[in-house]
């Protein structure tokens, strides 16, 4: 087994996986009518592989497929075969991160002591399950509001796991309780948070400016997660991926590896030490971005000038 998460840490940036619900409806595994994580029951060999490209790429955390899963009938043993699919990929080398998403997400900027109670019997049950599984980590992400987040906070301390926690932003650059990136970064550290930062809907070119304020705000670990999409003209976020609809009759266009490979060279660069990226992020970029950074890759690429001193 690796040494312990936190520790990998302070040694150096640790490369991350990519985008699993996406890239798993679209290589038609997991449908949004029926729920895309079912794939993870219905499709466990085309899970498994997936996890074994973003392995073989150079990933050096791999996420159980467990982001998204709501009230179903069969969810503790979707949990346990999933983070069973990540331990198999993952081998003694790489760490298996438990994922929580959000119970309200921006629908409720605002919590009440009803929704309160809901939201921790959510993540109460979620982290058991996953933690009971094996992980490494929680990666709670995804979360549009501080408030919401830090409810899962104490599930994953108690269970003995580092709490990696991230915020998402879309138009604005505050979250939808209304707490800047510095603000929300100190909020989270306040809550108990061993790591913050910055996940999805937004590329890198818009995430990276919120993830530097965080980081001169708190002193803890940051993890960021980028998206890999483009930006329609006048975009700050990729609206595509979150739009009901319109995801089916936009496509929204990737970015090339080149780019993502200088993503993790800047992230690293602003001292983030947990880099790996989210919606529309393959394994040929997490490929580029282990190259970029100077780490070994199983199946490497040819040359292309993007290593670490290659400018």
């Amino acid at each position: 087994m690796p040494q312990g998460f936190l520790e990998r840490l302070q040694q150096g940036p640790v490369l991350g996986d990519g985008g699993y619900f996406l890239e798993l409806e679209r290589r038609c595994l997991g449908s949004y009518k029926d729920g895309v994580t079912l794939a993870v029951l219905d499709h466990p060999d085309g899970v498994l592989e997936l996890h074994r490209e973003f392995a073989r790429a150079g990933a050096e955390v791999l996420q159980a497929v467990t982001w998204g899963v709501g009230a179903i009938e069969r969810e503790e043993e979707l949990h346990r075969t999933a983070v069973a699919l990540a331990r198999e990929a993952a081998g003694p080398e790489r760490y298996v991160a438990g994922t929580l998403s959000p119970y309200f997400g921006k629908r409720r900027p605002q919590l009440s002591a009803a929704d309160r109670r809901e939201v921790a019997a959510f993540f109460d049950r979620r982290v058991g399950q996953q933690a009971a599984a094996g992980v490494d980590l929680f990666i709670v992400e995804t979360f549009h509001t501080v408030a919401e987040a830090s409810i899962a906070i104490p599930f994953v301390k108690q269970a003995g796991i580092p709490a990696v926690v991230t915020l998402t932003y879309q138009e604005h650059d505050v979250t939808r309780d209304g707490l800047s990136p510095a603000e929300g970064a100190q909020r989270l550290v306040d809550n108990g948070a061993d790591v913050v930062g910055i996940n999805c809907h937004r590329p890198p070119q818009t995430l990276l400016p919120l993830a530097r304020m965080m980081r001169k705000a708190v002193d803890v670990p940051m993890c960021v997660q980028p998206t890999a999409y483009d930006l329609e003209p006048g975009a700050v976020y990729n609206r595509e991926i979150v739009v009901p609809g319109l995801w089916t009759t936009v496509e929204p266009r990737v970015l090339s590896r080149f780019v993502v490979a200088e993503y993790a060279k800047e992230a690293a660069s602003i001292g983030i030490e947990f880099i790996g990226g989210c919606c529309g992020m393959l394994p040929y970029h997490i490929r580029a971005m282990a190259e970029a950074l100077g780490k070994p890759v199983t199946l490497p690429d040819r040359e292309r000038g993007y290593a670490v001193g290659n400018e």
